[in-house]
Order: C-alpha cells, then structure tokens, then sequence
C-alpha cells in the first residue's frame, strides 16, 4: 500500500513546487496541503487531481 503523504511530499520536491503553489492550482487553502502530507490515504478524485496539478500519471505518482 502507497502513503499519499510521502508521494507527495517527494513528488512537490521533484517538480519543486510548494504548498503554497499546489494550494493554489487545486483551489484549496495550504493548509488542506499540509494535511493531505501527513496522510496514509486520500480519496482517488483527489490523488487524481493532485496528480494533474503536478504533471504526475497516478500510477508514476504511486511509485514514488
């Protein structure tokens, strides 16, 4: 099993993209990114937008 967290938190400093940044293409508050780093899981829409967001295919972004 994936730790969303860990993939994004390694996926943000691959592209080198913030919090901050990320919050503001998904149209969240950097705080909801904050939270979505520290977690196991997510649900797939949002794995799938992060994704988008970060030019990751899902199954790159899972093998991180």
């Amino acid at each position: 099993m994936i730790h969303f967290g860990e993939c994004l938190k390694t996926a943000q400093s691959d592209k080198k993209v913030s919090s901050s940044e990320l919050a503001r293409k998904l149209g969240v508050h950097r705080q909801q990114v904050a939270i979505w780093r520290n977690k196991k899981s997510c649900r797939l829409d949002t794995a799938i937008k992060v994704c988008n967001a970060l030019e990751y295919k899902l199954d790159e972004f899972c093998s991180l």
